[in-house]
């Protein structure tokens, strides 16, 4: 079952750019998502380079997963 609003791997609450970047760096129709941090454990990156490409895809206004 869909669950939108925790992470599925630690249960943190998600925020609407959870989502967004998890959809844009992963899967476009996903309906469980990973928060920011257990993305980047899974992704091999940080934090830090995952908010970088939220700044970007919001300020670009190219992605509408971030409008």
């Amino acid at each position: 079952m869909a669950d939108y609003n925790n992470c599925f791997d630690c249960g943190a609450k998600l925020l609407d750019d959870d989502r967004a970047i998890y959809k844009k760096l992963v899967y476009r129709g996903a309906d469980e998502f990973l928060c920011i941090d257990c993305l980047a454990q899974q992704l091999s990156c940080t934090r830090e380079e995952i908010e970088r490409l939220i700044k970007y895809y919001r300020e670009s206004g190219m992605c509408t997963l971030f409008r």
